[in-house]
């Protein structure tokens, strides 16, 4: 499984765009990097999961919803489908070891189906548009968890909760909104953190070594 090894540069407008070759595999180190952002959002998630269901019964997870596609949007841009995969199914089983929410048992299920989605649509983008901005390509992956919310929202609040279809038409644009916004800032946050800091991410994300603080500029070349 191929998976995207990332460099970056510098454009006049001062933004970052990822850059993208599919040539390796999830080696160790990526992995065990995917690993740590699901230990990580797993431990936050004890503890936002937990006061959703002391404001909501359980009946809403605003909190944990954040947290969860937050770290989803950082591991898909970072390493597609496998990465995504191995980031939100720890962060799920932690919780679920934990009891950090009534529905703990549910999440690894609805995060498998956004982190296949979001993890492929991230790879589709990086054999498309592999200069894309960084962004642009957030948005795009945000927006894809947007759609899939429409029908998974619906699952979760009438299905399994048994609430009524009003519910789900008052909960559907909050997690919209949550999705579109925090989830989406605070992960473009998270990843421009680790550009600057390429060590965080092993050999996935690397400065070149003719690159200095103010020149970005440049490309993985490994193969």
């Amino acid at each position: 499984m191929a998976i995207l090894e990332i460099g970056y540069e510098s454009k006049p407008e001062n933004s970052l765009t990822l850059m993208y070759s599919v040539s390796r595999q999830l080696h160790g180190r990526e992995a065990i990097t995917a690993i740590m952002l699901g230990v990580v959002g797993g431990v936050i998630a004890m503890l936002a999961e937990r006061a959703d269901a002391i404001f909501t019964g359980g009946n809403a997870t605003p909190l944990g919803f954040i947290n969860t596609y937050t770290w989803l949007l950082v591991s898909a841009t970072m390493f597609g489908p496998v990465g995504a995969v191995l980031t939100t199914e720890v962060q799920a089983f932690l919780g679920m070891v934990t009891g950090a929410n009534p529905l703990s048992w549910l999440w690894p299920f609805i995060n498998l189906i956004f982190a296949v989605v979001v993890g492929i649509v991230s790879l589709a983008l990086s054999r498309s548009h592999p200069n894309i901005k960084l962004r642009t390509r957030l948005m795009l992956l945000s927006l894809t968890c947007a759609f899939l919310d429409v029908p998974l929202t619906y699952v979760v609040v009438v299905l399994v909760l048994g609430l009524p279809f009003k519910f789900y038409l008052l909960a559907l644009p909050m997690y919209l909104a949550l999705q579109l916004g925090p989830s989406t800032i605070i992960s473009y946050a998270i990843l421009r953190s680790i550009l600057r800091a390429p060590g965080l991410a092993g050999e996935a994300i690397r400065l070149p070594a003719s690159s200095g603080p103010g020149n970005l500029n440049g490309r993985t070349s490994k193969s």
